[in-house]
């Protein structure tokens, strides 16, 4: 296998963060974060170069990565503004222009967010979508879209290592509360990050050619399973626990949980509230309980923790 010079647009922060510090690792890879930021952070590797990216210029972004001799782009980009997918859109296109780069991995991560209204409501799903057909119309690029269900950090949090957000959907282990889209027996398939970028590595490593969509799955569990598993966990209480119909969910309304509140900062309240109800019904509706053919099994050698084993890891005894 030869080296791979691989940039990871917003590899500083989220998943990117996660992703940058595994990639890193591997002496077969040289790692570079893609940002509009100038200077890097302190914690960043010693061995990763910062891009200063300017994403709203083709030209610009295509010399930066011939430049660096870039043959492997990640975009873990976060779809929190229009002006993202811009951004998106034009390392896409630079990308399909650039003499060396061969590979790229749009920012979908999670699930196919390609469905109707009824099954995901999501606002920023047309953007998103449009961007991954731009990806898909560049016959130099060959790319894949990873989908890994939801993130299971958000039940470690605030006690496990993790890059993302403290979202907490549905169930706020800490305050003992829960909002619970529908019956919650419907099954979510949840990933931690770090597993999710083990794989990844394992992607970037590979010679085989790249399948359009790339399934990663670290566990299956309901709402209701992960519920037990907290209660029984956290000594056995009970939880207070109320659940959200699906009328509701796609009328827009939600239960808040208190750990919602801890975002408010970072995303306005609709925003989130927002996506935690289009969510909800993406959950009811099974977009979650992601079915295919999985990474997984062709690299058994990579063992994803399990929902149970994750949350009594690191909320046993508190």
């Amino acid at each position: 296998m030869g080296l791979h010079h691989v940039a990871i647009a917003g590899g500083s922060g989220g998943l990117g963060r996660t992703l940058t510090c595994e990639l890193c690792n591997n002496e077969e890879i040289h790692v570079y974060v893609l940002s509009r930021k100038s200077k890097p952070p302190s914690y960043l590797a010693s061995n990763v170069r910062w891009l200063e990216a300017p994403y709203d210029n083709i030209g610009e972004l295509l010399k930066l990565l011939d430049c660096n001799s870039i043959d492997t782009v990640i975009s873990t980009l976060t779809p929190s503004s229009p002006e993202v997918f811009v951004a998106q859109d034009n390392l896409i296109l630079a990308a399909a222009r650039s003499k060396f780069v061969k590979r790229f991995i749009p920012s979908e991560w999670g699930i196919d967010s390609s469905s109707d209204d009824e099954h995901l409501p999501l606002s920023f799903k047309t953007a998103k979508q449009s961007s991954l057909d731009l990806l898909r119309q560049q016959p130099s690029l060959s790319s894949t879209v990873v989908y890994n269900g939801y993130f299971m950090d958000y039940f470690g949090m605030p006690h496990c290592e993790s890059f993302m957000l403290p979202e907490m959907p549905y169930i706020d282990i800490a305050a003992r509360k829960a909002a619970i889209p529908g019956s919650g027996n419907e099954l979510v398939t949840w990933t931690y990050t770090k597993d999710v970028a083990r794989y990844v590595l394992e992607l970037v490593r590979s010679e085989d050619p790249w399948p359009a969509e790339t399934l990663i799955e670290g566990d299956k569990a309901s709402l209701n399973e992960v519920l037990a598993i907290a209660e029984q966990v956290r000594g056995g209480a009970k939880f207070d626990v109320v659940h959200d119909s699906l009328a509701d969910l796609r009328a827009g309304k939600i239960s808040e949980i208190p750990a919602y509140e801890a975002l408010y900062d970072v995303l306005p309240k609709e925003t989130l509230l927002d996506w935690m109800a289009a969510f909800g019904v993406g959950i009811i509706t099974g977009v979650f309980d992601l079915k295919g053919d999985l990474l997984n099994d062709k690299y058994s050698n990579i063992q994803p923790v399990k929902m149970r084993e994750f949350i009594k890891m690191h909320w046993e005894g508190k």
